[in-house]
Formats: structure tokens, sequence, C-alpha cells
């Protein structure tokens, strides 16, 4: 009988330690002080640690509690800020420079236009002072080299766009910046695994609107498109992350990528790609869509175990599926809808709402992965399923109370 694989998670995030105990993996977190008791609780051992994003303060973790790195047949994370530094406790050099080529986007977008793979023209803003032209037109994009969410994410116009937008409170401190020219174009959403340096999964999803336009209140959601109606954007799209994942050495393990179908030429260009499960609830919109449960493959592939998953995982017939955010005004909350009441609504599959009497909502302008929940939409076709999105974005919303004074 083989051993069960002995597992280092950086970090908590349920889901990813959920499907390495239902794996069979023997699970150690390293976690912040809060999160322990749900670590616990989950079936892991715990090492507390200040902050698991940081190498150092896991390694000094481990060496409290007696342990070297070479205890563990695994060391992993699936939670996207830890998953370098879960590289480098592992100290295996290979890994770390596949997990710096997921992680920096300008090392990323490097990485694969010399595999010959379209992307952004891109540079880095090492200082934010002074001039800040390093691409020769407009308009560009400006974000963090290892950003997330669309957070700090900024569309200019002009060099007096890009300026204003530097020197906005806190941001001169997130130097350095990358720069890259806007592509426009319908943006995709591209989810699915590799194993042995193949292709098994390919899961293509339209965004509703691209995700820049959250920062203009615009809905954050996305619609698989299935197979059959799009065979020839699912073919670009599969050459496309077959080269690009080869040149960034990544062969086995989940993937969530962004690509673009520019508006001149239809033709697909790279946008940036993280080896994690896709955030919102993209494990449960992939799951009812094509049938294959995303954390239990990114489980079995972190530990170096087979996916389990048998052949060609096809799409569902007859019905698409899409994953949206439920938000609402930010401030203080009076009173939101229950998950049961968003599942009544047409064609939600699967809700959550994390908000509550109490809850001061953030302003979900700033990045794609704040909101007040979250929910999954079947439909006919896209287009149902687009209509009855909105329709649910305008209800929930209305229907959040803010909280009176007093």
């Amino acid at each position: 009988m083989q051993q069960a694989p002995v597992v280092l998670h950086i970090g908590w995030m349920s889901r990813a330690v959920d499907a390495l105990v239902r794996s069979g993996a023997d699970v150690t977190c390293a976690v912040k002080p809060a999160d322990a008791p749900a670590a616990r609780t989950a079936g892991a051992r715990t090492i507390v640690v200040p902050d698991p994003t940081r190498s150092t303060d896991v390694l000094a973790g481990l060496a409290r509690a007696g342990l070297a790195t070479g205890v563990f047949d695994a060391v992993c994370s699936g939670l996207e800020f830890c998953l370098l530094g879960a590289a480098a406790v592992a100290g295996d050099p290979a890994a770390v420079t596949r997990a710096l080529a997921m992680r920096d986007k300008f090392v990323q977008k490097r990485v694969v236009r010399d595999a010959g793979v379209r992307t952004a023209d891109c540079a880095v803003l090492e200082e934010t002072g002074g001039a800040v032209t390093v691409l020769p037109s407009f308009p560009q994009v400006l974000k963090p080299l290892d950003g997330g969410g669309a957070r700090n994410t900024f569309l200019v116009a002009d060099e007096r766009e890009l300026a204003a937008a530097l020197r906005q409170p806190g941001l001169t401190d997130g130097a350095p910046w990358l720069l890259e020219e806007y592509v426009p174009g319908v943006e995709f959403q591209v989810d699915g695994f590799v194993e042995g340096g193949e292709l098994r999964l390919l899961s293509v999803s339209r965004y509703v609107q691209n995700l820049i336009e959250v920062h203009n209140g615009g809905l954050v959601a996305h619609i698989v498109l299935p197979p059959r109606t799009h065979p020839d954007l699912y073919a670009k799209i599969g050459a496309l992350a077959e080269t690009a994942f080869k040149a960034l050495g990544h062969h086995d393990g989940v993937f969530h990528l962004e690509v673009f179908q520019h508006a001149e030429d239809g033709e697909i260009v790279f946008g940036e790609c993280g080896a994690r499960v896709g955030g919102g609830r993209t494990d449960e919109v992939v799951e009812r869509a094509f049938g294959v449960r995303l954390h239990d493959v990114w489980a079995r592939l972190a530990t170096g175990r087979p996916s389990g998953v048998d052949g060609s995982p096809g799409h569902a017939d007859g019905t698409v599926f899409g994953g949206m955010n439920l938000s609402a005004r930010p401030g203080p909350i009076g009173a939101v809808p229950s998950a049961e009441e968003v599942l009544d609504r047409p064609g939600v599959v699967y809700a959550e709402v994390t908000a509550g009497p109490g809850t001061v909502l953030p302003d979900t302008t700033e990045a794609t992965n704040l909101r007040a929940g979250l929910a999954v939409v079947s439909g006919a076709d896209e287009q149902e399923v687009e209509d009855r999105m909105r329709r649910l974005a305008d209800w929930f919303s209305a229907q959040v109370a803010r909280a009176t004074a007093g």
C-alpha cells in the first residue's frame, strides 16, 4: 500500500487544504494565528507564523518546531501570494524558477514572448518620480508586478494620467511597477490543468465585462463557452496555452490564464497566468461545466500523483454555466439577502453570501476579489446566462439595506 504523502501547505485556504486531506495526504499548515483553529478543524497540524507569505517566517516557524523541509514529500500552496514562497521553502531551484515565471508579470511576458507567443509590450517602471515615459505609445496599463484581482491597476491615456495615477496616496510605495500596452478586445478567463506536459482540460470563459472595468463599477462575471459552439476559439487558445506552458515550465498543475482576442485582427494575445485554481467560484463553475473538481486535481498533482481524471473531460450538454460576484454600494450593511434567497433566483445553482448585518462592505471597484457574495448561474445559452446575471446583480444590490446610525 502506498504511503500517504506528507505535505506542508503554506497559508490557509480551506478548499485547498480540504482537497489535500481528502486525497489522503498528511497535512501540516503554516498559518497566521487567526487561521490555526480552522486548519486544525480541517484535519491539519499547524505551524503558527506571523505572515505565511514570507518564506523567512515559514522557515523560522519550521525551525522552532524542530522540522526540516526534507521531512515533507511536497511543499505547496493553493494561495497565489504563497506560491513563490512555497517553492523557496522547498529549496528546489528549478521550482523557484518556475514559480517566479508564473508570478512576476514582466518575467512571465518575456518568457512567453521569447517562445513566440503574442503578448503586450511591457516595461518595468522602477521609480515613480521624474520622467515616466518608458513605452512608445498610449494607452497603457499600469499594474503591480505581482498583483492580483486588478487591484491598483489603471488604464491611462497619456503621460498626465500616468503621472496622476502614480501620485495617488500609498501607490508610490508599490514601485517598481509594470507598464504594458493596452490590448483592445474581449477578455477571456481560461482554466484547466496540464499533466505530463499535456493540456488535459481547457475551459474558456468570456468575461461579461473586461476586468479592468471593475474600476468603473463593471460586473465581475464570466460565462463558460461550450467548445462545440466555439471550436476555432478553443483551438487558438489551446495552441497558445500549450506553447506558453511549455516555455514557463508548467508541466504538471492547474492554471488560471487571462487572454484577449484582439479587436483588430481577432488573434489571441497572452495576458497573464497563475499556477492556481481561478478565484471566485471558478471551481464550482468548472465542475458543473466539465465534471472536474479542480482543487482535487491540484492536490494530487501538487503532491506528485496522477490527476485521477480519465480521458478528455467534455462540456455538459444543453446547459451553460457562469460565475459572478455579488456586490452593493460600500459602507455598513443592515440587511442582506441570504444564500437561500439568492438560490431562489432564476438559474442560480450555487450561492455564497459573505456579508451580513454589521459588515462594512468595501469599495468593490478597487479589486475583483472584493464582494458581498458569489453565485454560479446556469442557462440554456450564453445570452440567457448573461441576462440572468445582470438581473441578479441588480436585484441583489437593491436588496442590500444600509445600516442606520445610532
